[in-house]
């Protein structure tokens, strides 16, 4: 178990995690467990820690972390050099470092660790239900850790931990911070794969209507694709949403979905793959690039490895940590479970410019999160306080003030960042390029009875606010500013020039705060180098926000906004 908890909240954990396991079982439902959590040299800017897959000691790291994981699992392993994959635009495999063990044995590695640098290339063994297979490949600015698929959540709970340990004991991490104190993940992602025992055992061919469910169901909760989402968004993310793409491969979704759905159990895997595969895509056509991936349900073109019975959920972040990727499986899990028995949840939904806007905003994504949870434990599949408060986790508002009878928070929201030039053009790439250099903030004002809601604004601009509901505290009004932090290159719109520090105020029955928000240091000059810790990254960023005094002045009014659209985008309106 994780030394970051106490023995009270490591019991309550594993309390919970053997209650789900509980649930699923008494609905016949069988799951196994596959993820890909994947780590960084957080302190290096060399390329491959950063860009590349390869070079410089990233093989013999990814030996010390096989090896680190295999002493803290304490099983007799078998140390294998196994064919890599070889993508394209590179000139060789890349390097895979396995592990295979006999599941449910214990004991100290039965082979050297030494194959795994001067051993002969061995191929990579079929998957078997008694034997565990763990691989370590490398990524762009990453190793990637291929966990053995687990058929509960306890042993995943157990393997999770392992593998965190044990990556933080070869100085690796889930986490980056940059020179501004921004924190990020580990830059690979954390996907989760869903599956069975064996293909024919897939839940997703025993239970045929479980994948259409689950994609209405995703479709309808924009908060399963954006609250754990990294920092790129959208359609040119790596697992975008089907409604993020072209129009007609959405609306072919629904067509499919309902024609799905009528079959019931008739439904076979080749048709369900044939189905879903060609619509479940990225903009160019990708099909592991998707939200939801299939292209190992029961697709003939991989050969063995494409016929799978796997369904991979891609719009994760790597978690920081084994308590939150366990709290992410469970989700999903769970969803599963639920929709299994209950599969009715309603046509697709037509969210049209709300998906980008409305669910950009961290107010609207726990709202929606929420009402997942408490959907689940209507089914009696609910995760309890500790899972429950590993998935609603969220970092503190960038600035926060009070008035009397009302709180005025900013936090940073969602922004969809769009690709540069043509998107098949960039399939060879190892990243796609895109225009990163828009931010957007939430504005979120909560207010007691009777207390007026004063205003916001941003760069002498009123920013227009809107009623969303009501905390414990009172009325809450929420808002948002959109804006450029930095001139990109190469980038969109050139001339725009950066709202740079960007300067909001707050007017409150007569009283006036501010602060300035500055994209770096606001003392100007170079860093004196990475963060070295999560302390540091934290004051980093706190010094970023210059609390200022201001004289009464005019705000502009907000330009006309649309019900539901409250966004102010200075990127469109006149500089001062």
């Amino acid at each position: 178990m994780s030394g970051s908890r106490d023995d009270a909240e490591e019991q309550a954990l594993l309390d919970e995690v053997r209650a789900h396991d509980t649930a699923l079982r008494a609905r016949g439902v069988e799951l196994w467990i596959g993820a890909e959590p994947t780590f960084t040299l957080r302190e290096s800017q060399d390329p491959e820690w950063l860009v590349q897959a390869e070079g410089s000691r990233k093989l013999e790291k990814g030996v010390e972390l096989l090896q680190a994981i295999v002493a803290e699992l304490r099983v007799p392993a078998r140390f294998v050099r196994a064919q890599g994959r070889q993508f394209p635009g590179e000139s060789q495999p890349r390097f895979c470092l396995g592990a295979e063990w006999v599941r449910g044995s214990s004991g100290p590695p039965v082979s050297p660790a030494s194959v795994l640098l001067d051993g002969p290339l061995e191929p990579v063994p079929r998957p078997h239900p008694e034997r565990a297979w763990l691989t370590i490949t490398p990524d762009p600015a990453v190793l990637e850790v291929n966990l053995p698929p687990c058929p509960d959540l306890e042993s995943f709970l157990a393997l999770t931990e392992s593998t965190f340990r044990a990556a933080a004991a070869v100085g690796l991490s889930a986490e980056r911070f940059r020179f501004n104190g921004e924190a990020t993940d580990s830059g690979g992602g954390g996907q989760i794969t869903l599956g069975g025992p064996s293909p024919e055992a897939s839940p997703f061919f025993v239970h045929p209507w479980l994948l259409p469910a689950i994609l209405r169901f995703l479709q309808i909760h924009p908060s399963l694709s954006y609250a754990f989402a990294g920092e790129c968004v959208g359609s040119a993310s790596q697992g975008p949403r089907p409604d993020e793409g072209v129009r007609e491969r959405f609306e072919e979704l629904a067509v499919s979905l309902d024609r799905l759905e009528s079959r019931g159990k008739s439904v076979t895997p080749g048709e369900l793959w044939g189905s879903l595969a060609p619509l479940l895509v990225d903009a160019s056509g990708n099909t592991h690039r998707a939200e939801v991936n299939v292209e190992k349900l029961w697709n003939p073109g991989l050969g063995p490895r494409g016929l799978a019975g796997l369904v991979e959920f891609r719009s994760l972040r790597m978690p920081r940590s084994a308590g939150q990727l366990v709290g992410l499986t469970a989700l999903f899990r769970s969803i599963c479970a639920r929709l299994v028995t209950s599969p009715g949840v309603g046509p697709l939904r037509e969210w049209g410019t709300a998906l980008h806007e409305r669910w950009a905003l961290p107010f609207f994504l726990e709202q929606d999160l929420r009402a997942v949870l408490e959907d689940l434990s209507e089914h009696q599949l609910g995760l309890g306080p500790v899972l429950s408060a590993a998935l609603l986790e969220r970092p503190p508002p960038l600035w926060s003030s009070r008035a009397p009878g009302a709180v005025l928070e900013i936090r940073e929201a969602l922004e969809f960042w769009p690709l540069l030039g043509d998107v098949a053009s960039q399939e060879a790439l190892p990243a796609r390029l895109v225009d990163p250099s828009t931010r957007r903030l939430e504005i979120r004002l909560t207010l007691e009875p009777g207390t007026p809601r004063g205003r916001v604004g941003a760069s002498g601009w009123e920013v227009p606010l809107e009623p969303a509901g009501h905390s414990l505290h009172g009325e809450v009004l929420v808002g948002a500013v959109r804006y450029r932090a930095y001139t990109p290159s190469p980038g969109l719109h050139p001339g725009l020039a950066p709202h740079d520090p960007l300067e909001l105020v707050w007017e409150q029955r007569g009283t006036r705060s501010a602060i300035r928000l500055h994209a770096w240091n606001p003392d100007g000059g170079a860093y004196p180098g990475l963060p070295p810790d999560a302390e540091e990254a934290r004051e980093r960023r706190a010094r970023r926000v210059v609390p200022i005094e201001t004289p009464a002045s005019a705000m502009k009014p907000p330009a006309a906004s649309t019900p539901g659209r409250p966004l102010l985008d200075l990127r469109r309106l006149p500089a001062e």
